[in-house]
């Protein structure tokens, strides 16, 4: 465990988690911090955890207590009955009609485009990614930018910004604190952003439940173009503090996840300035973006599902048994036998480790090479970006969206990218993937 501590902390955690898959096996069981832990990329176990034995494993009561005081029991810490019944309610959210218009995102993506210096200077895009993310991922959800690029707009929404990064980072500490978290010293910083997003997020569901007072559903679908989640879920639920829980929860995957995704697509192209090129006329050719544009951008789509392979949103994926189970293989003489699984023992899943084994991608999976996927198609349960089965990201396919319009309207914009961070790429593991170096690069105008 000290080993794993100190890779964390030199951010090297994954690639020693690959160097132990190597050595043990594609799955292996191990004792950390007292607790009993299964540790599988085989495709098998990974669809028996996520797909065929699905009620039999829980995100668990480690990740719903580290999340608490920041977000209560929202979608991505419930379990059972009360997920299924937050999933179906939070799905209207992201139906695509709501979100695949180029018009919704056209106002954010120029703003983000007007900020970034076009001189050949270096600019550090991981924290306008951020910003960019934040704000669309507020609108789509009431109608506010939460967070924005524009100067009008700063000073305001720079507060909650740096508390919800504050709170984000803690949420992932607590996580890792395992069962040892009832333990973990009182963090005072954490607790202050915690008032201050609490605070903001208080005062956008009072708005939401003026709404609701005033709303009038026999004139309200021909008075609004646009469904807003936040002030449809009013409608539904009364408690102001569970509304203010769906809307924290909300925004932190919303934004988290897309913001990660840009800064590795962005950050990885710029070590291929031909590749932008090449990517640069297509999009030039393709015009205004539409949703019919995106999908037949393949090369487009080639570099994010790469990205992707590389650098998973989530790579690390945690489930408890609420029930003595087992996994399909990893066990006995060839590994071939069937896995016990305890009540109560943690199964962990690694993508990272998954999306880089040799036998499923290739002698160069440590490399990036979008042209992979011009013929590969990824074994069932061996590409996994999103997750799988019943949980699947429930936002995957906005996120994928936004980061395509954006990309391309950045590879219309400037003409050519240069990398400008010599070094290595630094996990930085939080809710999401990243590289803890940002995103350095510089463009030039046309």
């Amino acid at each position: 465990m000290l080993e794993n501590i100190k890779s964390w902390k030199a951010g090297r955690l994954l690639d020693r988690l690959q160097s132990r898959f190597e050595r043990a096996g594609n799955t292996y069981s191990a004792t950390v911090a007292g607790s009993s832990m299964i540790f599988t990329i085989d495709p098998e176990n990974i669809e028996a955890i996520f797909a065929e034995n699905f009620n039999d494993f829980d995100t668990g009561w480690i990740r719903r207590r580290a999340f608490a005081p920041s977000i209560g029991d929202v979608l991505i810490t419930a379990d059972g009955s009360n997920w299924h019944k937050q999933r179906a309610m939070l799905r209207p959210a992201f139906n695509k009609q709501l979100y695949s218009d180029y018009t919704f995102y056209q106002p954010d993506i120029d703003q983000l485009i007007r900020v970034i210096p076009a001189d050949g200077s270096t600019i550090d895009l991981a924290p306008l990614f951020y910003k960019h993310a934040l704000t669309l991922a507020s609108r789509l959800l009431f109608d506010e930018p939460m967070a924005s690029l524009n100067p009008e707009f700063a000073a305001s929404s720079g507060r909650f910004i740096e508390a919800f990064k504050r709170v984000n980072h803690g949420n992932e500490r607590r996580v890792r604190m395992g069962r040892l978290l009832p333990l973990m010293p009182r963090d005072r910083d954490y607790e202050a952003g915690c008032k201050v997003i609490h605070k903001y997020g208080d005062l956008i569901v009072q708005k939401a439940l003026a709404y609701k007072k005033s709303w009038n559903p026999s004139r309200d679908d021909q008075t609004r173009d646009r469904y807003f989640f936040l002030q449809e879920l009013a409608k539904e639920v009364d408690d102001p503090l569970e509304l203010r829980n769906h809307l924290l929860g909300m925004l932190l995957v919303g934004s988290e996840t897309t913001a990660s995704l840009l800064s590795g697509c962005l950050g990885l192209l710029s070590s291929r300035p031909e590749l932008w090129a090449k990517l640069r006329k297509e999009a030039l050719d393709l015009g205004i973006p539409t949703s019919e544009g995106v999908k037949s951008f393949a090369s487009l789509n080639h570099v994010i599902n790469e990205v992707l392979r590389m650098y998973p949103i989530v790579p690390l994926f945690g489930r408890m048994a609420n029930k003595d189970t087992s996994l399909p293989v990893g066990a006995g003489p060839g590994r071939t036998f069937r896995v016990f699984v305890p009540e109560g023992s943690l199964a962990m899943i690694n993508t990272y480790s998954l999306h880089r084994r040799a036998d499923i991608w290739g002698s160069d999976c440590n490399g990036f090479k979008p042209e992979r996927w011009e013929s590969k198609k990824p074994k069932h349960w061996g590409y996994l970006p999103f997750g799988g089965g019943p949980r699947v990201c429930i936002g995957q396919q906005y996120a994928m969206m936004e980061v395509s319009y954006t990309l391309i309207r950045l590879l219309q914009v400037f003409p050519t990218i240069q990398c400008r961070d010599p070094e290595p790429w630094l996990e930085c593991i939080g809710i999401s993937l990243s590289n803890g170096n940002g995103a350095k690069v510089a463009f030039e105008a046309a």
